[in-house]
């Protein structure tokens, strides 16, 4: 740490840090000992005006200012391999600037670090004892200068609303839940959102202030109803800024960057999957012995790792017997349970210890709708316990991810999304709309247990388009929610079967927040499809360029047949088509999508790139 002669409190103060590649600056500034404040630039273009730092305790207050006593310069580059998500094989280079500072006798170190997709920073409290947070007074100050368009889901404790278009001055005075998405320009994008969120310090979202729309804070849950309480030395969680292209923003695994490597030595019991599942299609019938069989030998025969049996089971279903009946088909078992039935230690403890014994691979915790320092502890302990007891986790009526399967890689996947499931309860449920934004806002921080592909409930989508969301959403379990029946007599079953749950690498080819997407996604080296597309319908050219080589590719079809753009609820199954036909990096697919449409492809190498 160098001390800078620039440090007194009489003194103005600025520094500056760029990208490794030298497109993004971060410029820190502050005058005569008050508040610090940080701005952001991309290509000499604002990203962030003048935003303020700080946090306020029962110790001192920001806006009395923090006394800077040194900086430190670093570079940072790491390779690591994540079980789950976009993709696999990680690796990464990173600027950093550590300040040292000093309020009240309180000091703390504020880390920056920069990638070549974005900024992110941190308080870290140093000394002993403990400490309470009353609030935090980071901003995010949206560029005055330039026109924007914002995608901004209204906050909801479980994170299962639409991602809403509208200008910053319709935000004004407002609460929204991370991630938030902010176009800049032609093809210029940032999204807001935070990483590491764990229970010494809890979640946090997005309060607009009510005068100006483009000025966001951090805040608190609104059920935090005391002091975040600290015990020093002390770390929040980071604050996010993924910037870039829309390609940048689905390819960016920023958020587990940021998150510590994984505490778990042994990861050999940990398994990405594709899950059959009965509540969505069968109802309340959890506990039924034949329905459960039923879904086990469905999900054996498709080549599924997993069944899931969902709420209702408990008293009722002999899981021992179920198990024993699933080992001889090597379907694994995940058993679903709310959240205050493990919320004590002790409870935690005799419940998972039983289900491990049994021999289930895998609890799905429900309902915790709260992102208050409290209920993230919880999430904490369940983690940590499922770990000791080699039960993989899935976290429903959830916060949102924050690159957390990093450290707990047995933590597949989280809810926190409007999902399959409000086709279920609702006259519509997600529309195209929807579907068209979730890959460029919650999917890119985290898997997103959506449980796509409903083909039967009548919805505002087309038969394509639901297969298409088996390859769109990515989930390191992946439900599959329909009627098994369904499924087995569709055309889409031999793609449902192929589609893994986890991707060595994700590419987007094309889209629009709420309008279009089309999204590639490899598995070894065979590469998935995904094309849908909103209101209008579309052409959706699709290049194959992103194929390595001089190979052939075999690419199976399946698309909507010819039929008038319109809209109509479906009373029955309308009909896909598949076709296979020969392609090479350099060709180019067209697929007429229809109104709330879509397509999906598989590729599979035929030849080798030499030949």
């Amino acid at each position: 740490m160098v001390y800078d002669p620039s440090s007194s409190p009489s003194e103005p103060f600025n520094i500056q840090l760029q990208s490794p590649d030298g497109l993004l600056q971060l410029l820190l500034e502050q005058e005569s000992g008050g508040i610090l404040y940080y701005s952001v630039w991309q290509h000499n273009r604002p990203v962030l005006d003048r935003s303020p730092l700080g946090l306020t305790t029962d110790r001192w207050h920001s806006e009395h200012g923090l006394r800077i006593q040194g900086v430190e310069y670093n570079t940072i580059s790491e390779d690591y391999e994540l079980i789950t998500g976009k993709q696999t094989s990680q690796s990464y280079e990173a600027n950093e600037l550590v300040l040292l500072a000093s309020a009240n006798n309180q000091q703390m170190l504020i880390r920056f670090r920069m990638f070549r997709d974005g900024v992110a920073y941190r308080y870290e409290l140093l000394g002993e004892g403990e400490l309470q947070i009353e609030r935090e007074e980071s901003g995010f100050y949206l560029p005055a200068s330039q026109l924007l368009n914002v995608w901004a889901q209204p906050f909801m404790r479980c994170y299962e609303r639409t991602y809403d278009h509208a200008m910053p001055e319709h935000l004004k005075g407002g609460h929204y839940g991370f991630p938030l998405l902010v176009q800049l320009g032609e093809d210029e994008w940032m999204l807001l959102t935070e990483a590491a969120v764990h229970g010494h310090y809890g979640a946090s979202h997005l309060v607009v202030d009510a005068n100006n729309g483009r000025h966001l804070r951090t805040a608190f849950a609104p059920d935090q109803f005391t002091s975040v309480q600290a015990q020093l030395p002390f770390t929040t969680p980071w604050r996010v800024m993924i910037i870039g292209t829309l390609e940048t923003l689905v390819a960016s695994s920023l958020t587990t960057h940021l998150s510590a490597p994984s505490i778990i030595e042994d990861v050999s019991w940990i398994t990405p999957g594709r899950a059959a599942w009965s509540w969505y299609a069968e109802g309340d019938t959890c506990g039924d012995m034949k329905t459960q069989r039923q879904h086990v030998d469905f999900a054996a025969e498709m080549g599924w790792e997993y069944s899931v049996v969902d709420g209702g089971w408990e008293g009722v279903l002999n899981v021992p017997e179920l198990i024993a009946y699933v080992k001889q088909r090597g379907v694994g078992i995940w058993l679903w349970t709310h959240y205050k039935g493990l919320a004590t230690e002790a409870l935690l403890e005799e419940k998972l210890a039983l289900w491990a014994s049994w021999g289930a691979v895998g609890i799905k915790v429900d309902f915790f709708d709260s992102d208050n320092q409290q209920t993230i502890q919880i999430y904490d302990a369940i983690a940590e316990s499922a770990a000791r007891h080699r039960l993989m986790v899935n976290f429903h009526g959830s916060t949102k991810p924050g690159g957390e399967h990093r450290t707990w890689p047995h933590v597949m996947t989280r809810e926190g999304v409007y999902g399959a499931e409000y086709y279920r309860a609702q006259s519509e449920g997600p529309n195209a709309v929807h579907l068209c934004t979730l890959p460029f806002t919650r999917n890119v921080i985290g898997s997103m247990d959506f449980t796509p592909v409903t083909f039967s409930k009548k919805t505002r989508t087309t038969q394509g388009l639901q297969l298409a969301l088996s390859i769109l959403f990515e989930s390191g379990i992946q439900h599959y929610a329909d009627a098994i029946s369904v499924y087995a007599d569709h055309p889409g079953q031999p793609l449902l079967a192929a589609v893994p749950a986890v991707w060595d690498e994700t590419v987007l080819l094309e889209g629009y927040p709420g309008r279009f997407v089309t999204l590639a996604r490899r598995s070894g080296d065979e590469w998935f499809i995904a094309s849908i597309c909103a209101a209008g319908g579309r052409d959706a050219s699709i290049p194959l360029d992103f194929l390595e080589g001089t190979g052939t590719y075999q690419a199976v079809i399946y698309s909507e047949k010819a039929e008038p753009d319109e809209y109509r609820y479906r009373s029955k199954l309308p009909p896909l088509e598949v076709h296979t036909q020969s392609v090479r990096a350099e060709d180019v697919l067209h697929v007429r999508l229809k109104v709330y449409g879509g397509v999906s492809i598989h590729l599979t190498p035929v030849t080798p790139s030499n030949a």
